[in-house]
């Protein structure tokens, strides 16, 4: 693995307050219940919390978007909630960040998607996540929403750098859409990163595709497990989604690159000792990375601060954000 100087990396970190992304995505409301062992249950076996404070904060699409403004850049959201307390209440934590959310659009017809975590513990110890109770709707939109969408893609893609789709299933994305929206991306010559849960194969075409080992499997056809079987599905999937580069995440084990002319790198993971909470670290990889590259960081470092940013996230609590300030002093910290 190649070495970098720690100032190779930060003069690319110094340009992102310059670049201004748009993210295409499901956005959810991370909502987190924080509660008090109290006693438990005569009604059944169960331990009775009693209810602290909750609070809502930016998830899915909506978390990389949060990740992306942490570092500097500007962002515009683009997505749909409900017409609901959850929706309005994550618009109000988005534009506390100072997130453009003119381009996410009210479903009356479905709830905002949510996913709740109920965190218990002390006041002395780090409360620990006990259930999660998510509300979904995976249907798609509908074709007016889908318009609207579009539209709003078409008119202010020109005054972005580079574009990111984060797909998670809520119905926002379809074979259609995918391939209309990575059309207007390359018509515009945008950077375009992919970050699909259940259909990467309907992004064909974009610049870069970061999917997890569970996410490569389901394109690449069978579970892929060794390294050696990293490598083997990463050069055919790059080949066959027609991607400039692919980047496969593999948790602890690090990530791995794939390039033009079946070119491999392998980047173990950083920090991997210290890991708290993975929740969120895939949206902080995709989100520094397509800031990086529109930063015109060369791919092989756009990663490495990836995963620098990802090893400071995973030792938070719950989604969670980098600063610009957190990623210069973890690249200094670890030296390239």
């Amino acid at each position: 693995m190649q070495k970098y100087a720690s100032e190779d990396l930060i003069k690319y970190i110094k340009r992102f307050n310059e670049k201004k992304i748009m993210v295409l995505g499901d956005v959810i409301a991370d909502r987190f219940v924080i509660a008090d062992p109290d006693r438990l249950s005569r009604e059944a076996p169960v331990l009775i919390l009693r209810h602290k404070k909750e609070k809502v904060l930016a998830g899915g699409g909506a978390n990389a978007a949060a990740n992306i403004a942490s570092l500097g850049a500007e962002v515009d959201l683009l997505g749909i909630r409900g017409d609901d307390a959850s929706g309005r209440a994550l618009i109000k934590e988005l534009q506390g960040k100072n997130i453009i959310t003119e381009g996410i659009f009210v479903d009356g017809s479905r709830p905002t998607a949510e996913k709740t975590r109920i965190l218990a513990g002390g006041e002395q110890i780090v409360r620990q996540q006990v259930v999660r109770v998510d509300k979904l709707e995976s249907s798609a939109i509908s074709s007016k929403l889908q318009s609207y969408l579009l539209k709003y893609f078409k008119e202010n893609i020109k005054r972005a750098d580079a574009v990111l789709f984060s797909d998670y299933g809520n119905g926002i994305f379809s074979k259609k859409t995918c391939s209309r929206f990575i059309d207007e991306a390359a018509a515009n010559e945008k950077i375009t990163a992919v970050d699909s849960r259940y259909q990467l194969d309907a992004f064909k075409g974009a610049v870069i595709a970061t999917p997890n080992l569970e996410e490569a499997s389901q394109v690449y056809g069978k579970e892929i497990k060794t390294q050696a079987e990293v490598e083997e599905a990463g050069v055919e999937m790059r080949k066959r989604l027609n991607l400039k580069y692919l980047l496969i995440t593999q948790g602890g084990a690090g990530m791995t690159l794939f390039a033009p002319d079946s070119k491999i790198e392998h980047i173990p993971a950083a920090n991997f000792s210290e890991v708290f909470d993975v929740t969120g670290a895939g949206d902080t990889v995709v989100g520094t990375l397509i800031l990086a590259l529109a930063a015109k960081a060369p791919v092989e470092i756009a990663i490495r601060l990836a995963n620098y940013a990802a090893g400071i996230v995973v030792r938070k609590s719950g989604v969670a954000v980098v600063s610009e300030e957190e990623l210069i002093k973890e690249v200094i910290k670890n030296g390239s």
